[in-house]
């Protein structure tokens, strides 16, 4: 055999290759890419929260709203007057209708206290079992509800003006005592009864057994056509038209007293170490130690557990410290540690404090709005609904 070293051997077959799709790998790359983003940046679903009961699109009015019943006052059936209204909201809650003599206009409040349904305006004052709306008592002149108490204004024998304090659940007499009341509170103890009079003068009672252990006269730091007073922590805080005086408890010694910084101061609470005072012009924090006004929010009215309201319904968040506006709410409804606010057709449900959105009630406006735990009633053009709803994310 002969091998010719002068010649190259034939090259071998290249192999067939195929074309690798760039393009398409690319756009798949692409596709993935966007679809993640977008999942990551698609918000979260917002429940929409059930409609649970009402009043079946029957008028309501008064609506008081607890755990296990929705209690409003409605148009009486076929004549004049209204109807107290009970309907459950867990099995087995209070069902029940009841005629009233009530007027059923804006003078009339309806609240609970322990197991008795208290239903009072300008000229009736019924005190009803919860449960099934059997009458309890009824006082038969003018009476105060001062705590799990009320406070009966009578006359005796001899046409001398008594004060009868009972227990509200049953109407028990606790005391009689000669005496008259104008106003009349607990302080937050539930050993003081504070009461204003006709002269102007302040008293204090003891409301184990009526005894009076302290009367100051506070014709000069009053208004005599709107005699007003609070009580918070061991002090008294009487109001007059631009003044504000402090008493200590139980033996009216006055603390302090001086000129209010905004005008005709209406009200005030306690809000942290201070007091604040709610007035027509805005509010003021004072020291209830030495009525050192500490800070001034003009403006602002309405405020209760941190949260304040302006004239045009406005909400925000305020510093108790500082009366410095944290966080502005917008407008709504505060209610039960939720905020209510409109959007659009439908209301959101936020928690207060964090602001995180729970979900909405479809068809209401949030106005009038009132929470109880896990229920939410709102008016519903004229009539009430009820709807569940979950709080936390």
């Amino acid at each position: 055999m002969l091998i010719d070293l002068d010649v190259p051997p034939a090259p071998a077959p290249e192999r067939s290759r195929r074309a690798i799709p760039w393009r398409r790998i690319r756009a798949a790359a692409v596709a993935a890419v966007l679809l993640l983003l977008g999942a990551a940046a698609a918000p979260p679903r917002i429940a929409s929260f059930p409609r649970i009961g009402g009043t079946g699109g029957h008028a309501s009015t008064n609506v008081l709203l607890t755990p296990e019943a929705l209690y409003t006052v409605q148009p009486a059936d076929g004549g004049d007057g209204v109807d107290l209204v009970a309907q459950p909201m867990r099995p087995g809650g209070p069902d029940w209708r009841i005629e009233t003599g009530l007027s059923g206009g804006p003078d009339l409040r309806l609240f609970r206290s322990g197991p008795v349904l208290v239903a009072a305006d300008a000229t009736e004052f019924r005190v009803l079992d919860a449960a099934t709306g059997k009458d309890v008592w009824s006082p038969l002149g003018p009476a105060t509800v001062t705590g799990d108490r009320v406070l009966l204004g009578d006359s005796g024998d001899d046409g001398a003006s008594l004060l009868r304090l009972a227990d509200l659940a049953t109407g028990r007499i606790l005391w009689t005592r000669r005496g008259a009341a104008d106003l009349a509170m607990l302080d937050p103890t539930g050993r003081y009864l504070l009461t204003l009079e006709g002269l102007l003068g302040a008293e204090v009672r003891s409301a184990a057994d009526g005894r009076v252990l302290a009367h100051r006269s506070v014709r000069e730091s009053i208004d005599p056509d709107n005699p007003l007073a609070v009580l918070a922590g061991d002090q008294a805080y009487v109001m007059g038209p631009n003044t504000l005086t402090a008493l200590h408890l139980p033996d009216l010694t006055p603390v302090w007293a001086k000129p209010a910084s905004v005008l005709m101061p209406r009200d005030a609470v306690t809000c942290g170490a201070l007091l604040c005072v709610q007035g027509d012009r805005g509010l003021t924090g004072v020291d209830p130690r030495t009525g050192a006004v500490r800070w001034t929010a003009d403006g602002w009215h309405d405020y209760a557990g941190g949260v304040a309201r302006s004239l045009d319904g406005r909400l925000v968040l305020i510093d108790p410290a500082t009366g410095r506006v944290t966080r502005r709410l917008g407008r709504g409804q505060v209610t039960d540690g939720l905020l209510l606010r409109a959007a659009g057709d439908h209301t959101e449900v936020t928690d207060l404090r964090t602001g995180l959105v729970y979900g909405t009630l479809p068809r209401v406006l949030p106005f009038g709005c009132t929470a109880a735990g896990d229920l939410v009633a709102c008016q519903d053009q004229g009539a009430t609904s009820v709807f569940r709803i979950r709080r936390g994310s």
